[in-house]
C-alpha cells in the first residue's frame, strides 16, 4: 500500500512539473524567438519491499524528471518595418554583450541608444564581428543586408555577429530572453537576416491550453487515487488496532 503512495507522489510531482514548464510557454507566448519547451521523463524501476510475497520484494515502476526538450523549430515571422529589427532565417543566435560575458538570443528587436550603440529591449550591447556595433547619432538611413552588412547613410558600420552551437538543447536560460553555452559557438557558415522582420515565439496558444488541461485531469485523477489508497491504508490499521486491543 504504501508502494502506491509513493507512486502517486512521484507521478503527482512529474506533472506538476508539465504544468510549470507548459504555463511557462503560455507566459511566453508574445516573446521574440522564444523556444517551446516539452518535459521528458523516464520509468525508474526499484526493488522496494513487498511483505505479501514470499521473496519479500517487488519491483515498482517510478517517474523521474529527465529532462527539458526545446523545439528549435523556427516561429513565425512579422513584418514591423522597423530598421533595427531582425529576425534570422535558419539556424543561429545573436551574440549579446553582458556583464556577466557574452550571451545569445534569437529576439533581434534592437534599438540605438544616447550613446550611438545598438543595444537590446534591455539595453544590452549588441556585438557585431569586430566588436559592439555603433552607430552614428544622425544615422537615419539603416540599411541591414541579409549576411548581416550593417550600414547608416551610405557608411557600413559593421556586420552583427551570428553564431550557431553543434548542440543547442545544453543550452541554459537567463532571463530577459538570453541563453548562454559551456559550448563554445562557431560563426553561422551562411547567416540569412530579414531587417525589418522578428521572429515570434513557436508557442501555439491553443495546443499549450489543451495541455494544461489535460495534465490537470491528470493531477485530479492520480489525487484521487492517493487519497483512496490512503484511507484503506488508514483503514488497515484501524483493523489491526482493533484486532490487537
Amino acid at each position: 500500500m504504501e508502494n502506491a503512495l509513493l507512486v502517486g507522489l512521484t507521478a503527482q510531482l512529474a506533472l506538476r512539473r508539465s504544468m510549470e514548464i507548459v504555463a511557462n510557454n503560455v507566459a511566453n507566448i508574445s516573446t521574440g524567438g522564444y523556444k517551446r519547451e516539452n518535459p521528458i521523463f523516464e520509468q525508474v524501476l526499484a526493488q522496494v519491499d513487498a511483505p505479501d510475497r514470499l521473496e519479500g520484494t517487488a519491483e515498482v515502476a517510478f517517474v523521474r524528471d529527465y529532462r527539458v526538450l526545446r523545439d528549435l523549430s523556427a516561429g513565425p515571422l512579422e513584418q514591423t518595418g522597423a530598421p533595427l529589427d531582425v529576425a534570422i532565417g535558419g539556424a543561429g543566435h545573436f551574440v549579446i554583450e553582458t556583464p556577466n560575458g557574452e550571451r545569445f538570443t534569437r529576439d533581434g528587436h534592437f534599438k540605438i541608444d544616447s550613446a550611438g550603440r545598438v543595444v537590446t529591449r534591455d539595453g544590452l550591447g549588441v556585438m557585431g564581428e569586430a566588436g559592439p556595433l555603433s552607430l552614428p547619432a544622425n544615422a537615419t538611413d539603416i540599411k541591414i543586408s541579409e549576411d548581416g552588412t550593417v550600414s547608416a547613410n551610405g557608411t557600413v558600420a559593421g556586420r552583427l555577429r551570428v553564431v550557431t552551437f553543434a548542440n543547442e538543447q545544453t543550452m541554459i536560460k537567463e532571463g530577459a530572453n538570453l541563453l548562454r553555452s559551456d559550448e563554445a559557438p562557431a560563426p553561422a557558415a551562411a547567416p540569412r537576416l530579414a531587417q525589418g522582420m522578428l521572429e515570434r515565439s513557436n508557442v501555439q496558444g491553443v495546443a499549450e491550453i489543451t495541455r494544461m488541461i489535460e495534465i490537470s485531469r491528470a493531477y485530479q485523477a492520480v489525487s484521487e487515487q492517493v487519497n483512496q489508497s490512503e484511507e484503506t491504508l488508514k483503514r488497515a490499521v484501524q483493523k489491526l488496532g482493533e484486532v490487537r486491543s
